[in-house]
């Protein structure tokens, strides 16, 4: 339009075709001028976004490290960005708002059915001479009990740092209270209980209580991959090597698919032997190798099919 402009003014003016051509061309030129630089202005902005996004890990945090706004174009970018941000934290806390209503119910539900657990197991000691108190249901009571721990712990997972206190603590003890709390099963069982090599244990930091979680986790699939025609025979020894502490826990069980092997401490994942009749959960070893990840503890395992199964724990 400019263009169009001064050449129907020049056009009234004699001798001006030259003139004419001229100024055409010049504006043209700065036309073109203008919009290569303002190009280059955009492109150095953008440019800038997104090597500042590429080398962040939480990328939704662009816009707290952006530089100052300089122009128009980056406030409003600064601003279109706030503005994403704003609303995917509030999006976020909402998500996080209802997933701690959800824990702060299967804790509370935990705590409830615990309760009618204990007050049964008070009922079953006073009348030991009532079929009620017979070994079968002391058994079924401490299974039911075995996984209500577990989502207790489950459920606490995510959080393991706010509910765990490092010290030195007693292997020897803490295994033994876990083969106590399960010695009913065990005997019902006519299980061949092999303990050696815990005294003089040499002094492990860990949790107590999240370490006692892991090894009763580890006995409790012991007893439920156990051969039903053949008498369960269960091994808890410690060793040094390298340097570390190691607890060696080994049963004569069905043992694993060398296939599986890989896969055993996959959250939900249950196997062969899990998809036979043995009501597993498949999250068993997988709460037990995130717990140990979180105590800074390594666990193994080494299986053979048919030949049983040796799970250490590397403290």
């Amino acid at each position: 339009m400019l263009v169009i402009s001064i050449d129907i003014f020049l056009m009234t003016l004699k001798g001006s075709v030259y003139l004419m051509l001229y100024a055409t061309a010049a504006l043209v030129l700065c036309f073109f001028v203008c919009l290569y630089v303002d190009y280059l202005r955009l492109k150095k902005i953008f440019e800038g976004t997104k090597t500042i996004m590429d080398g962040l890990d939480k990328k939704y945090l662009i816009p707290e490290v952006m530089k100052e706004a300089g122009s128009q174009v980056e406030q409003q970018l600064h601003d279109i960005l706030n503005e994403a941000e704003l609303s995917m934290c509030n999006n976020v806390a909402g998500y996080k708002r209802s997933l701690e209503e959800y824990k702060e119910y299967i804790e509370t539900w935990v705590h409830e059915v615990k309760i009618p657990i204990s007050t049964s197991k008070m009922i079953m000691e006073n009348h030991r001479e009532d079929p009620v108190g017979s070994s079968d249901i002391d058994v079924e009571i401490d299974r039911i009990e075995g996984y209500v721990e577990q989502a207790l712990f489950y459920s606490r997972s995510a959080e393991v740092e706010k509910d765990y206190f490092i010290k030195e603590v007693d292997i020897a003890g803490i295994v033994r209270d876990c083969i106590k709390k399960r010695k009913k099963t065990l005997i019902s069982m006519r299980a061949a209980m092999d303990i050696h090599d815990l005294e003089p244990a040499k002094a492990v930091k860990s949790d107590g209580k999240w370490l006692g979680f892991i090894i009763g986790q580890i006995i409790d699939n012991s007893i439920k991959y156990a051969k039903e025609d053949e008498q369960l025979k269960l091994s808890v020894f410690l060793a040094e090597e390298d340097g570390r502490t190691r607890l060696h826990i080994k049963d004569n069980g069905c043992g694993i698919k060398k296939a599986e092997l890989g896969r055993v401490f996959d959250k939900g994942f249950t196997g062969t032997n899990g998809r036979a009749g043995k009501a597993s959960t498949g999250l068993g070893l997988y709460l037990c190798r995130k717990l140990c990840r979180r105590l800074e503890h390594d666990m193994e395992i080494q299986s053979e099919e048919g030949e049983g199964t040796e799970v250490i724990l590397v403290l």
